[in-house]
C-alpha cells in the first residue's frame, strides 16, 4: 500500500506469526509476504513487520536480541474491530496475553492484549448492547 498516509514497521522475531496475528486479530489485510517480511494494510494505514536481520546497523539491535521481548515497550497499538470480544478470543487463541479482559465503557466494549514480542493491542467496538 504505497499511498498510505501513515506507515507502521514492527520489528518481529516471527514476521509470520505477526502477520497472522495483525489478519486475524485486528483484520488487516496481507498484502505481501515473504521471508524476512509481510506488508499488511487496511485502506488507511500500511503495517510492514521486518525481521530483526534487516536492523543490524541500529545501535538497539544487539539489546533486543539478548532481551527480546523489551521491543513492545512504549507501543500501543489501537485497533477498531467489529467485535472487541471476539477478536479478544482470537489474541487469546494465537497466544496473546490479557492485559485487560473485555470490559464496557460509554458505548465501548475494550480490551488490551500482548500479541507477538510484546506489543501492546488495545481492541475496541461499539458496544452492542449496555451491560
Amino acid at each position: 500500500m504505497a499511498g498510505s498516509r501513515f506507515s507502521l514497521i514492527l520489528w518481529a522475531t516471527d514476521v509470520g506469526a505477526m502477520a497472522r496475528f495483525l489478519v486475524e486479530v485486528a483484520g488487516m489485510e496481507l498484502e505481501e509476504q515473504h521471508p524476512g517480511y509481510a506488508s499488511l494494510g487496511d485502506g488507511t494505514v500500511n503495517v510492514m513487520v521486518h525481521a530483526d536481520e534487516a536492523y543490524r546497523g541500529h545501535p538497539w539491535y544487539d539489546a533486543l536480541k539478548r532481551e527480546g521481548l523489551a521491543r513492545g515497550i512504549g507501543a500501543e497499538m489501537r485497533v477498531l474491530v467489529e467485535d472487541a470480544e471476539a477478536a479478544y478470543r482470537r489474541a487469546l487463541h494465537l497466544g496473546g496475553q490479557t492485559m485487560y479482559a473485555p470490559y464496557y465503557d460509554n458505548g465501548y466494549m475494550e480490551c488490551q492484549v500482548l500479541g507477538p514480542d510484546g506489543y501492546l493491542f488495545s481492541l475496541w467496538s461499539p458496544a452492542r448492547r449496555a451491560l
